[in-house]
């Protein structure tokens, strides 16, 4: 396959590539254990969207931010150093701050926070890679994905059996 102008902007592309491939399969294999666990509710045009304040409302008693210093470092970071949104604002695309809705648990905000990782990631926003803060939004990501799969055995098993 040939795409050499696509190609050459891959490339000008400053940004931990293995880090970023990583992140995207461990969320994509995250996904695909919830809508396969049971946390599935219906999206757009009938699609399958993975219920994630289900599943965070479920595993918030069972799920331990001080487990590990790796994990409450991961925990803090993200709660006090959260992901921006991506809004437009006078015809113009900015990142703000997220507003915490007062009703969600630390449980509830961090699936927040993760898929807006994602989301600036895979959904453009950010095409300009903020080194160092975007390595540890993702890399702290997955630490709480990796414990939160401890938290739900059927997620867990999904995971287990991917090939």
């Amino acid at each position: 396959m040939s795409t050499p102008f696509l190609d050459n902007v891959y490339l000008r592309v400053d940004f931990d590539r293995e880090l970023v491939f990583k992140f995207f399969t461990v969320f994509s294999l995250f996904e695909y254990a919830l809508k396969n666990a049971g946390f599935c509710i219906p999206g757009r045009r009938n699609g399958a969207q993975p219920d994630w304040e289900d599943f965070a409302q479920r595993i918030r008693q069972q799920f331990n931010p001080n487990t590990t210093p790796e994990l409450s470092a991961a925990v803090n970071y993200m709660l006090n150093r959260p992901v921006l949104k991506q809004v437009i604002r006078n015809n113009s695309l900015t990142f703000v701050q997220r507003k915490r809705p007062q009703h969600l648990s630390d449980v509830e905000w961090l699936s927040v926070l993760i898929r807006g990782v994602r989301n600036n990631l895979f959904h453009g926003g950010k095409f300009r890679y903020d080194r160092p803060r975007d390595p540890k939004l993702i890399q702290h990501s997955m630490v709480i994905l990796e414990a939160w799969a401890q938290c739900n055995d059927d997620v867990k098993r999904l995971l287990e059996k991917v090939s």
